[in-house]
């Protein structure tokens, strides 16, 4: 089953510590560009995001938005410096001693001594809020990868319609080729006529410029290598497997081929095919850009 490189996701999980709230949303590029908001006191858990994601998705640009909010109280712990106490009294003692001053030491002064007290956060832990996190982006993923699956399925269909067209165009382009030579016979037996004035040609002579024509204006290669195109365009969209780049060189291939049966055709009608064709691939080529 293929699958599209678009989606949208988002999840909430909730531990006993931790609420963190994931949105993803991803969109067509060529190779996997992962783009991160987390907020910077919590950017350690990028690692197991960038992890995460690379394990689910092989192609297309995901952008995801991380909210985190601790939960619960935790207790700050709060110490303060005796030796530095020490060193505060003595000096209070001594400026008193010298000044005469004798005013009584209240905790309030001691609130406004510096570096006396030190206030310390909880320490987070890690493990917990990095499991949380591993968590809530596996259900964004798993949400992504659901619609980028349905996505896929209506993909898969049209591409199969637009294929199945070409084989048509194909097999109308291998009927008509004989029929180019044929007219071309006939044409230049008519032009030769009216030149010579009733003056005989040589048949053998005729043959060999139509031997000439048909070979220069053989389509038969193409035809084969587009029929092969086609066989491994059905073949791929039925694996379940990453295969946009691969059904892209294949279009090109294909589009290749259209240009030399343009450029031998040197017939209306198979000129017209050839638009149709083209048109076709064009429209193909475009889906194509977003599958994965």
């Amino acid at each position: 089953m293929i699958r599209s490189m678009t989606g949208f996701g988002r999840a909430e999980v909730q531990s006993a510590s931790w609420y963190v709230r994931i949105e993803g949303k991803t969109v067509n590029h060529r190779y996997l560009d992962i783009s991160l908001r987390v907020n910077r006191t919590y950017s350690a858990v990028e690692e197991v995001l960038r992890r995460r994601i690379q394990q689910r998705l092989s192609r297309g640009r995901i952008e995801v938005q991380v909210e985190v909010e601790h939960r619960g109280e935790a207790a700050r712990l709060v110490r303060w410096d005796r030796a530095l106490l020490d060193g505060y009294l003595q000096a209070l003692a001594e400026v008193q001693e010298r000044t005469g001053v004798a005013e009584p030491l209240s905790l309030h002064h001691l609130l406004q001594l510096p570096d006396l007290f030190d206030v310390s956060e909880p320490e987070t832990n890690w493990d917990e809020l990095e499991s949380t996190v591993d968590a809530t982006i596996d259900r964004v993923l798993e949400q992504i990868q659901d619609m980028r699956a349905r996505e896929g399925q209506q993909l898969a269909h049209d591409l199969l319609e637009k294929t199945r067209l070409i084989a048509g165009l194909v097999d109308a382009m291998e009927s008509r080729a004989p029929q180019v030579v044929n007219h071309y016979h006939k044409r230049l037996q008519e032009r030769v006529a009216d030149l010579c004035n009733g003056i005989e040609i040589p048949e053998e002579r005729l043959a060999a410029e139509v031997a000439l024509f048909a070979d220069r204006c053989s389509i038969d290669e193409e035809l084969v290598r587009l029929r092969s195109h086609i066989q491994q365009l059905n073949h791929s969209l039925e694996l379940d497997d990453v295969i946009g780049r691969k059904l892209d060189f294949l279009i090109q291939e294909m589009n290749r081929e259209a240009n030399t049966i343009g450029s031998k055709a040197n017939d209306s009608e198979l000129g017209r095919m050839v638009v149709d064709l083209k048109s076709h691939l064009e429209k193909m080529r475009e889906q194509i850009q977003n599958i994965e």
